[in-house]
């Protein structure tokens, strides 16, 4: 944190928010595998997204004339930015003469590693959540979301109970196909794999499919391997959906029932943007006798298409 080693209080904005944006890259590997619609922003708080309607029909040997012709009935796909802003942080003036480091340095930096983690966590649950004109809340369709398929192993997550099924390489290519049926574009696949389930896979595979894993890694961009077509992410958390189906907000405490899960999607399925970022600080306050910080970032983010193609949730299954 180069730029960070001068006080707090005499960082550029423009400094702060290159900062921000390489923390994002780095805890992050999936925001940077995604559509950037941060040029689209409008008055700073929403995106919208237009969906083309139906395609024409074809008719083949046209005999009867003149054709008849069709209005096409564009919809729009909607976003707003979500504001994530951190609680002030007080550090003390004599803390920062007194300690053996940099205290102003440490706290900002603990403030981004907070905000990109929890930005991270709420842009997969963006992505399979969302809002649809007059029908309101809307969530990835339960034919959008297969369920895993292999041996009964215990649940990890705290105050999950029972068992569940792990996670195999035949539920990614249940993935793949699924994606296929949808004619989704065979290029810019991903899929981000909850760290035990990662393991689960990776137990699944055979000696042959496991070389070919390892040999495609892309560690510097976060892809620690591909298989049916997905370059592989790994992260400590991804998702979490109830028994029935509902994905859960980022944070909440899991359910006895909960089940962890993975997502794959295609690049131009799945979108992100970036607003604005904010540095707050009060340097030297007399009603702290020190420094005060906190920051701010507005993201957000969604499924790009209306009806879902290109975006697929792997699901714990109950093994009971």
């Amino acid at each position: 944190m180069a730029e960070m080693n001068n006080s707090v209080s005499k960082i550029p904005q423009h400094i702060f928010r290159n900062y921000i944006v390489e923390k994002l890259r780095v805890v992050n590997p999936h925001l940077a595998y995604a559509t950037d619609e941060s040029a689209q922003v409008l008055g700073g708080a929403v995106v919208h997204i237009p969906n083309a309607g139906a395609s024409p029909s074809v008719v083949k040997n046209r005999k009867s004339f003149p054709a008849s012709a069709a209005l096409r009935d564009d919809s729009m796909v909607i976003y707003p930015l979500d504001v994530y802003s951190t609680d002030p942080t007080h550090v003390p003036w004599h803390e920062q003469n007194e300690t053996s480091y940099n205290k102003l340095d440490s706290v900002l930096g603990d403030h981004v590693a907070t905000l990109a983690d929890t930005v991270g966590d709420n842009m997969f649950y963006n992505w399979v959540t969302g809002y649809n004109g007059q029908m309101g809340a809307v969530n990835i369709p339960s034919t959008h979301i297969i369920s895993t398929t292999g041996t009964s192993t215990p649940v990890k997550e705290a105050g999950q109970t029972g068992s569940r099924k792990a996670f195999t390489y035949a539920d990614l290519q249940n993935a793949q196909a699924l994606m296929n049926k949808q004619n989704v574009p065979l290029t810019d696949r991903y899929a981000c794999l909850e760290s035990y389930q990662l393991q689960q896979l990776i137990t699944s595979l055979s000696g042959n499919q496991m070389a070919a894993f390892q040999q495609s890694a892309d560690l510097a961009n976060g892809v620690i391997g591909m298989l049916c077509g997905f370059k592989i992410l790994e992260r400590s958390r991804v998702l979490v959906f109830t028994s029935a189906g509902v994905p859960k907000l980022p944070g909440e405490a899991f359910a006895a029932s909960d089940n962890v899960g993975a997502l794959c999607w295609q690049k131009n399925s799945v979108a992100k943007a970036l607003g604005e970022t904010k540095l707050f600080r009060n340097a030297d306050d007399p009603l702290y006798y020190g420094d005060v910080i906190s920051a701010l970032v507005k993201m957000g983010g969604r499924c790009r298409r209306a009806d879902w193609a290109g975006l697929v949730a792997i699901v714990q299954a109950s093994a009971s």
